[in-house]
Formats: C-alpha cells, structure tokens, sequence
C-alpha cells in the first residue's frame, strides 16, 4: 500500500509540474515531432515523388524544431 501511495504523488507532483510549464511541455513535445519527423523523412525515398515527400517532411521536421527550441527557451528565460 505505502509504496502505491508514494507513486501516486510522484505522479501528482509531476502533473503539477507540467501544468505549471506548459509552454515548456509543449516545447519537448515539439521537439520530439521534429525529430520524429526528420527519421520518417530518412525512410521515404526513391522515386521522385516520394522524394518531394521526403522533402517536405524534413522542412516540416527542421521548422517544428525550432518553434519547439524557441518555446522551451523562451520559457526558461520567463520564469527567471
């Protein structure tokens, strides 16, 4: 019982954390887009349409991850 109990305000603690730095949150999860993105668009490729796929996903990839650093940046800078 005691060591459930103590997960569960681990968890509690954490959503506190994430609510109170949104901004932050979304940020990693942007981050996390970009890089995931950026690995799909590795895999797509060949034919010249797939290519112009690929194309656009790492443009997608490498914007998404700048909105992401910017928003975890700004974040920090903020709660200063």
């Amino acid at each position: 019982m005691k060591g459930n109990r103590s997960f569960q305000e681990t968890v509690a603690r954490i959503r506190q954390k994430l609510r109170s730095s949104r901004k932050r949150c979304i940020g990693v999860l942007l981050i996390l887009l970009g890089i995931v993105l950026g690995i799909v668009s590795r895999a797509a490729g060949g034919s010249p349409s797939q290519d112009f796929t690929s194309g656009i996903l790492m443009g997608l990839s490498a914007g998404i991850l700048l909105v992401g650093i910017l928003a975890v940046l700004l974040s920090f800078i903020r709660r200063r």
